[in-house]
């Protein structure tokens, strides 16, 4: 199944080659966990990063459905 990830701020540099708008389409098989996803990528997988499904922040051992957008960018603190 194709899920698209989109990969935000300093974290685009770990896209793939000739990703375009900071996004990359992935094939995965069904049952492949956001964790499992955004592992392929070198990005924490913690509280530094804040990772959504669909604009929803889903948790890392939800299950994407086909045509799901997951979007990774690294949290910011500020004052």
């Amino acid at each position: 199944m194709k899920v698209t990830v989109k990969l935000m701020a300093t974290y685009r540099k770990h896209l793939p080659p000739g990703s375009e708008n900071g996004t990359c389409e992935l094939n995965v098989s069904p049952g492949t966990t956001v964790r499992e996803i955004i592992s392929q990528f070198d990005i924490p997988l913690d509280s530094s990063s804040v990772i959504l499904v669909n604009g929803r922040t889903l948790g890392l051992d939800h299950v994407p459905d086909e045509n799901d957008v997951i979007a990774a960018f690294p949290s910011m603190a500020g004052g």
